[in-house]
């Protein structure tokens, strides 16, 4: 979705941009990792890399990567592991609000649940996008 301007700065690459919406689109809309790959493939959509075959990791990545928002998690390395978040720090090609339904609809088709002491343990079903 993005690219270097000549002067280093990240851009919106509006071609590949309109692919992000795309997939946070069919993925609110209720398809599953798999239904957007298939989708994608249909269209004759590459994918980052260039290739007609997408990965579910790619998938599941871009779905999880908040920089589509204009933000930025920014590690400190050390003993103690210190997460910052830069904000504005791209333009943005997904609003907040979209990130934030993917993130809880995420949670919701997930077939892990935790129990009280932190456990997890695998429900008993898992999401199908099939209605």
């Amino acid at each position: 979705g993005y690219k270097h301007d000549e002067d280093g700065h990240l851009v919106i690459d509006e071609e590949t941009a309109k692919n992000v919406k795309l997939i946070f689109d069919l993925y609110l809309g209720g398809q599953s990792v798999i239904g957007i790959i298939k989708e994608l493939e249909k269209r004759k959509i590459l994918s980052p890399t260039g290739k007609a075959k997408w990965c579910k990791r790619t998938i599941d990545v871009m779905l999880s990567n908040e920089k589509y928002t204009g933000d930025v998690e920014l590690l400190k390395s050390g003993k103690n592991e210190v997460h910052y978040l830069a904000s504005g720090n791209n333009p943005a090609i997904i609003s907040k609000e979209v990130f934030e339904e993917v993130q809880v609809e995420k949670g919701r088709r997930s077939n892990v649940v935790r129990n009280e002491n932190g456990a997890a343990k695998r429900k008993g079903f898992k999401y199908s996008s099939k209605k």
